[in-house]
């Protein structure tokens, strides 16, 4: 019997320091308008080490190395209408080192519809307003080095209406091959 995936397993890719993380400018789904980590779920065609680093890739331009596998976290998330379910994420989480690449600042052609580009965000402007949770384990995984796996129930969350962003105005054709 086939049973459909209710909680999907995605990927996470941190990259970043004890002063600053890359951070994608997400436009869609549940982390609309937020900063957000390059995240994709795991498909069968490929590993998870292969899926966390094209996806770095194509999301915000930079070759990376995978350091290490940090840990695994359910997040459980309330409905966003009435008419919905709540949802839970499971997401591994693995820390990077770039190796190459150019950051992607501005809109890529390619994501149009998904992000707003790339930047590089100093810790102490990442909040629970601007971020998506991952973005919030990653962040204190990059302050105090630990990195909790227990389950997290995020109580109360919306969809901001307006990017907690700047926005870019321009589109980026030059990494269309990624």
């Amino acid at each position: 019997m086939i049973v459909e995936q209710i909680n999907p397993l995605y990927v996470c890719g941190i990259v970043g320091d004890e002063t600053s993380l890359i951070v994608i400018k997400n436009l869609t789904g549940r982390f609309t308008n937020r900063y957000d980590l390059a995240t994709a779920p795991l498909t069968v065609d490929q590993t998870l080490s292969a899926t966390v680093s094209q996806i770095t890739a194509i999301q915000t331009g930079l070759q990376t190395a995978i350091a290490k596998q940090l840990g695994t976290i359910r997040f459980t998330f309330p409905a966003l209408t009435a008419d919905q379910p709540r949802e839970a994420m499971i997401n591994t989480f693995y820390l990077l080192e770039p190796v190459g690449g150019k950051l992607l600042t501005n809109r890529p052609a390619f994501t149009a519809a998904v992000s707003d580009g790339a930047a590089r965000v100093p810790l102490d402007q990442l909040n629970w307003s601007n971020s998506s949770p991952l973005v919030m384990q990653a962040k204190r995984y990059l302050k105090t080095g630990a990195f909790p796996v227990a389950d997290q129930e995020i109580a109360v969350y919306d969809v901001p209406t307006t990017p907690q962003f700047p926005m870019t105005t321009a589109v980026d054709n030059s990494n269309q091959a990624l």
